[in-house]
């Protein structure tokens, strides 16, 4: 590993990047082809850490080893602890569980397609098109599950659980908020110095955003490791003008296409960057080897192709999505509501003082005409319309997502830089440095240790041993107590059962019940009131009481008018009592 002040340290760094890229491009192939098997990936991770290993030492002697051995040792520990503090977010409901399930399927089934025996049932009665019953899949022409969301972070974390299992997740995120990291660490010091560098580390690791995102397996995650590490190797590449920082970096935007849609923008930012660089520095191409940038970019379109295909649900509902999100009221708040909200919402999670902060800075590299030092920006200029345009539901820290691998990393930037320029004394920027690390931890170490939906997991499975393999459960919404955490999904891709989530009452007549030893219902209390009205409550024999016990954080409404003070949030816990009902055929 290396974050080193010369230019062998840097390719060193690179070479970890371009590992963990390739890792990504294999999956991402081995998916397409549906060939997904753990022990091409398993050959691939040892011949990988051995060439790492045989370089590294290689370099051993022309390299600041211990800079390096500390940063990544910091970042390291700081990964163990979140990952010590985050359960599995396979709940499904909402887009992390249908992440984490498309992942697994995947693993299992060595392709992104699958059927099940409830599957198929529902099929009958709906048709192509959005899987209602089974959240974030739809139903191709023949019948079967398809996901609807972005292969690239699919196969990532596939990748991770088929060699790990469930705690995969949190190695696959770990590695991605390791790049990440030592990529920050190495681009504020590419523009400043150590001690610059070490105050970026600081505040990204106490930061309560990245801590929060890093237990949820969301496609930020990714993109986060890959921008940054992209936009560490184009500055090197503009800096020393070697080809593999080129090469590199353009490597993880393309591959941040298979993930993220605004992975376009940024590679259009990334020519446009080029160009006018190219045009003030006219010997800016000459080590480049043309023909290898266009080897790159022909394999990476004619995988994209294939992609299109097959996971054709996920452009389609990004696109729908997109749409939506242009005329639904909920998030067209209008340019100046969207400020005063995300202003509150910043405020609130102490990220607010590092938008200020970074926009001055990158106003006072404008004003020096440092154009260098607003490469950072002037990619990541296209995601800027989040701060006018979220597209995304108001919850909080929920929201917080949007902003979690671009606006907020650029603010921590810029801000470091202008501590750095503006606090060149040891004890002005020492004192600057205490003051935002304090206020990072003050909000961020209160939440450390608490993880959405800890321990329903254990809950579920044990609720899963009252039904058999061959048993139709139904699963009402609300069976957890929360219709974003609903235990249907991990009760059959996890626990073997034929669970599914049901909320069309007049779908029981049309399931051909014959298929299956029994069928039974899991309903909570609080939802017999639908099932007795459409007269289902009377075909139901109660079998035995369960009780499921979840951890949630309580928030304000910051959408309202109250002010930007507000109370913390809440760690609180809530239990759903209700029965197992056998259907009476």
């Amino acid at each position: 590993m290396k974050i080193p002040t010369n230019f062998n340290g840097y390719r060193l760094f690179s070479a970890l990047g371009i590992f963990i890229l390739g890792l990504e491009f294999l999956a991402i192939i081995l998916t397409l082809l549906r060939i997904f098997y753990w022990p091409i990936l398993a050959v691939y991770f040892l011949v990988g850490i051995i060439l790492l290993a045989a370089l590294f030492f290689h370099n051993w002697k022309k390299i600041n080893r211990w800079q390096i051995l500390a940063a990544s040792l910091l970042s390291l520990l700081a990964i163990s602890f979140f990952s010590l503090h985050a359960e599995p977010s396979i709940f499904s409901g909402r887009d992390q569980g249908s992440f984490s399930e498309a992942a697994v399927r995947l693993s299992q089934n060595h392709q992104l397609e699958f059927e099940t025996p409830t599957s198929k049932e529902f099929f009958k009665i709906y048709g192509p098109g959005i899987a209602l019953n089974f959240p974030g899949f739809s139903y191709t022409q023949a019948g079967a599950l398809i996901t609807h969301f972005s292969l690239g972070y699919i196969a990532w974390l596939a990748v991770f659980y088929a060699l790990f299992g469930l705690s995969g997740f949190s190695v696959a995120n770990g590695v991605l908020l390791f790049l990440f990291l030592l990529s920050f660490f190495a681009l504020v010091k590419v523009h400043t110095n150590l001690k610059s560098a070490w105050l970026g580390l600081a505040l990204a690791i106490s930061s309560f955003i990245f801590s929060w995102f890093f237990k949820l397996t969301l496609s930020e995650n990714l993109a986060l490791g890959f921008i940054w590490f992209s936009i560490l190797e184009f500055s090197l590449f503009l800096k020393y003008r070697d080809q593999l920082f080129l090469l590199s970096a353009l490597s993880a935007f393309l591959l941040l296409a298979f993930t993220r849609l605004e992975a376009w923008a940024l590679l259009a930012m990334f020519g446009i960057v080029l160009f006018l660089f190219q045009k003030k520095e006219k010997n800016l191409f000459s080590k480049i080897e043309k023909r290898k940038v266009f080897w790159l970019l022909g394999v990476f379109l004619a995988t994209y192709i294939v992609a299109l295909k097959v996971n054709s649900q996920f452009y389609l509902s990004s696109a729908k999505g997109l749409l939506h999100s242009f005329s639904s009221g909920e998030n067209s708040l209008g340019a100046i509501s969207a400020l005063t909200y995300l202003s509150k919402v910043f405020y609130y999670y102490n990220l607010l003082i590092f938008i200020i902060i970074g926009a001055l800075g990158i106003f006072y590299f404008f004003y020096k005409k440092k154009y260098f030092f607003l490469v950072p920006f002037l990619v990541l200029l296209p995601l800027l319309v989040y701060l006018i345009h979220p597209g995304i539901s108001l919850d909080h820290p929920w929201m917080l997502r949007r902003f979690s691998f671009a606006i907020i990393p650029l603010g921590i930037f810029y801000t470091t830089l202008i501590a750095d320029r503006l606090f060149s004394k040891q004890i002005y920027f020492s004192i600057l440095a205490t003051l935002l690390v304090v206020a990072n931890l003050t909000f961020s170490l209160p939440y450390a240790t608490f993880s959405e939906n800890a321990g329903l997991l254990n809950q579920t499975r044990a609720l899963g041993n009252n039904f058999s393999a061959t048993d139709l459960v139904l699963v009402d919404q609300l069976a957890s107590g929360d219709g974003w955490s609903m235990i249907g999904s991990p009760l059959n891709f996890l626990y073997g059962k034929q669970a599914v989530y049901f909320f069309n009452q007049n779908d029981l007549g049309k399931i051909d019940l014959k298929k299956f030893t029994n069928a039974y219902f899991i309903i909570p209390n609080e939802s017999l009131a639908s099932y007795e009205k459409f007269g289902i409550l009377e075909k139901l024999i109660p079998q035995k009481d369960y009780q499921l016990e979840r951890k949630y954080l309580i928030v304000p409404d910051l959408s309202k008018d109250s002010g930007f003070f507000q109370e913390l949030p809440i760690e609180t816990q809530i239990t759903t009592t209700g029965k197992i009902y056998l259907l009476n055929q």
